[in-house]
């Protein structure tokens, strides 16, 4: 951002309601933030305190001050700073209202994307195409909310002659606003979908929302309406062309001549819309963001290696062409490479490209170059930014501590969305538990716990003791409750801090004994109770008992209490649930007469926690809720796990030939088999065999044939056009999770936890 904001011009867009005196008449603010974590962040900067879910910006008001800030935009003044606050009523708005006013300092053309499906892909490869005609300015990443609009709006520059904006909206009444900031000159429908429908009444109400955005423009171009382009494309799925050809329309209408739109297109990249973090050698954590080096994604990126590196050390491995950095830019480009307290850049492609800019870095002229005397990292976070072109994503497969090709895909914005969805029923004052037990249903313990602790969860819950010593010991700090504490592990929960379910007399007396001996006292402690599961807890009847030991016992004090709903997914058992609502409170309510002080209280779990809001109590518990594995909820979470492989060989069958163990399969035609490298080693249960699954290859279904085998399966490709190497999806949005466990006579949970660990785990935020 180069924004040249007044304290006087934000006065005079924003009117607040406060005297415009005691401030710096001379100050000029350049950027604006949101988050106090960023690395852009100077006494040119202005911050929005931005209210959340579980979460507020006005608590990181000191964060900011103290990276050097001086201007914030409040809507409650605070005391304890020095900052000058602008006091608003609502920040957002603020904030919004900035960018619209920002906006109409602009004459050149802005196009405007929206629709349900494509946005961001159409984007990039529009900027693909026009980049070398254009100075172009665009939505960092999928930026495309209220904030992220408002964000990437006041990015535009007077160096930039076209702007590319994306409008994603979840629900009515949300486009006005977003129009009103971007005010496109063109627009773009990439069509319509079934994308956050859950919100509108019909299609028809949905797509008139997203036509807000193009009332005033000058051109339109609706994907809907168009042809396939006719050129050879890198793509061949139905989407891609589909996207192509409204690129191919897009450029037209600004200016490029079709044979040269033809040949750009020929080169589309592949799109990366999330950050890639994966699991490295030597203790590293990779980030692999080898797309594209524009500062915008640059600020992001190095945001995001900030914010999860921890006591790792910090690395930017760069590669950008000397076409990137505008001589306009150096300084901005300098001065965000120099916030992040990196340990080492390293840069790859011509020297002066980043020399002259001021920057310390290890230069090689190309990967090939790097790889002949490569830098052995121990324990450090590495970013890789920049283009594809230069093979970077080499280098990420150098540093992965696993090569296997099939792996597990785990969208932690997905996560993020089914998280939050979760919160929005709560009561602000709710506290949320997220179980991580069994490696987090199979996605990766360390990793979802940090990611939960980065979004501000207040406790997490594991089964045993051993997975709790883990998660201390990769630097997890939130409390911990364990389900199942075995007398075994007694000196792991004292020393590391964790907190055992007690759940009988027995286990009570056995932990009172060893904190006797510890000469331990006032530990923590979670009392259960059965309210009808008839597992593991306290009977009624045994209420006496317990508190008649607790009261003479100062080795310990109850944190909470809690039980188990037996079939809060079942609507069937809603008078069930009901029952254990009602016996919960009766038995709370004595243990809570019998004490002197308070605890707090848990009893729903995902299903509970969005079908009965009478259960929420004090805290609630999220497990497979967190994955969008409740069948009933679909349309209001989001799929987060995608499992993954490529076509190791191609196989062609005549009529009466079999195919693997057991001669299952016999050919009774002539047949095309690609063979996967997944096997019942690596989950894919062997049920799935002889028709019984099916893979997605390049957007069309491929049915298992013959018996799955330990590593690998086949699959029929003969009416699909695939090559090996291609990718082929074993479950994720079109064959889901439901569909297989469906398949398998079994549920979600033993789907994913069964995932092999010799699968590799890749995160995208």
């Amino acid at each position: 951002m180069n924004l040249n904001f007044s304290i006087d011009e934000i006065f005079d867009v924003l009117k607040p309601d406060q005297s415009r005196k005691d401030y710096d008449q001379d100050l000029r603010l350049q950027n604006v933030v949101i988050d106090s974590r960023s690395p852009r962040i100077s006494d040119l900067s202005l911050f929005v305190a931005l209210p959340g879910i579980k979460d507020d910006g006005h608590n990181y008001l000191k964060d900011f001050e103290a990276k050097g800030g001086r201007v914030a935009i409040v809507s409650k003044e605070w005391a304890d700073t020095d900052l000058f606050q602008i006091v608003v009523k609502d920040t957002l708005k603020a904030l919004q209202l900035l960018a619209t006013h920002h906006r109409k300092k602009f004459d050149y053309p802005v196009i405007g994307i929206t629709g349900s499906n494509g946005k961001t892909i159409v984007k990039e490869w529009l900027y693909h195409v026009l980049k070398d005609d254009f100075n172009i300015v665009r939505s960092p990443k999928s930026y495309n909310s209220q904030i992220g609009v408002a964000l990437s709006v006041l990015g535009m520059t007077k160096h930039h002659d076209l702007a590319i904006f994306e409008a994603g909206i979840s629900k009515p009444g949300e486009m006005r606003t977003l129009k009103e900031m971007i005010l496109p000159t063109i627009g773009v429908f990439t069509g319509l979908g079934d994308a956050h429908s859950v919100d509108f009444e019909s299609n028809e109400q949905k797509r008139a929302e997203k036509y807000i955005l193009f009332e005033d423009v000058k051109e339109l171009i609706n994907a809907e309406d168009l042809q396939p382009v006719d050129t050879q494309l890198p793509f061949r799925d139905k989407a891609s062309l589909v996207n192509a050809s409204t690129v191919f329309h897009t450029a037209q209408i600004m200016g490029l001549a079709k044979e040269d739109i033809y040949e750009r297109l020929q080169s589309l990249p592949s799109v990366s819309m999330r950050l890639e973090q994966l699991q490295g050698i030597n203790d590293c954590l990779l980030i692999n963001d080898a797309y594209t080096a524009d500062f915008a994604a640059l600020e992001i990126a190095l945001g995001h290696l900030n914010h999860i590196a921890g006591d790792k050390e910090k690395v930017l491995m760069l590669s950008l062409s000397k076409d990137q950095l505008h001589l306009t830019e150096e300084d901005v480009f300098r001065d965000l490479i120099g916030s992040v307290e990196l340990s080492k850049v390293v840069f790859i492609g011509e020297k002066n490209t980043l020399k002259k800019a001021g920057v310390d870095c290890d230069y090689y002229p190309s990967v090939q170059d790097y790889f002949n005397s490569p830098i052995e990292f121990e324990n450090a976070a590495i970013l890789f930014k920049g283009s594809r072109g230069n093979n970077l994503e080499s280098l990420v497969h150098y540093y992965a501590d696993k090569k296997h090709v099939t792996q597990l895909e785990i969208s932690l914005s997905g996560m993020r969305h089914n998280l939050n969805v979760f919160r929005s029923v709560l009561d602000k004052e709710t506290k949320t538990l997220v179980m991580v037990k069994a490696q987090s249903y199979g996605t990766g313990l360390v990793e979802i716990a940090q990611f939960l602790q980065n979004e501000n969860v207040d406790y997490l819950g594991v089964a045993y003791a051993d997975e709790g010593v883990a998660l201390r010991k990769a630097g997890i700090h939130l409390p911990i409750l364990v389900m199942n504490p075995e007398k075994n592990a007694f000196d792991d929960i004292v020393a590391y801090e964790l907190e055992p379910s007690i759940y009988s007399v027995v286990i009570l007396q056995s932990f009172l004994h060893h904190l006797i001996l510890k000469q331990v006292t006032g530990f923590p402690i979670h009392v259960k109770i059965d309210t009808g599961m008839n597992r593991l807890g306290f009977g009624e009847e045994d209420l006496d008992e317990l508190l008649e030991t607790l009261e003479t016992q100062p080795e310990v004090y109850i944190k909470t209490v809690f039980s188990h709903l037996a079939a809060a997914d079942d609507t069937k058992e809603k008078n069930f649930t009901f029952a254990q609502i009602r016996e919960f409170e009766f038995m709370t309510g004595k243990i809570m007469r019998k004490t002197n002080y308070s605890f707090d209280r848990h009893l729903a779990n995902s299903s509970g926690i969005l079908s009965y809001p009478n259960a929420h109590f004090d805290m609630v518990r999220v497990g497979i809720g967190l994955y969008g594995l409740l069948d009933n909820q679909r349309s209001r979470l989001e799929n987060v796990l995608t499992l993954t492989t490529e076509i190791s060989q191609i196989k062609f069958l005549k009529v009466g030939d079999s195919l693997g163990y057991g001669r299952s399969y016999i050919a009774d035609q002539p047949k095309s088999i690609a063979i996967l490298p997944v096997g019942y080693a690596d989950g894919l249960r062997r049920g799935l065999s002889n028709g019984n699954w099916y893979v997605i290859i390049n957007n069309k279904k491929a049915r298992v044939v013959g018996n799955i085998c330990m590593d690998m399966c086949m699959v029929d490709i003969t009416d699909i056009d695939a090559s090996v190497g291609d990718r082929a999806q074993i479950f994720g949005e079109e064959n889901t999770i439901f569909e297989m466990a469906n398949n398998l006579y079994t549920i979600p949970y033993e789907v994913i936890s069964s995932i092999s660990s010799r699968v590799h785990r890749v995160y995208l935020d």
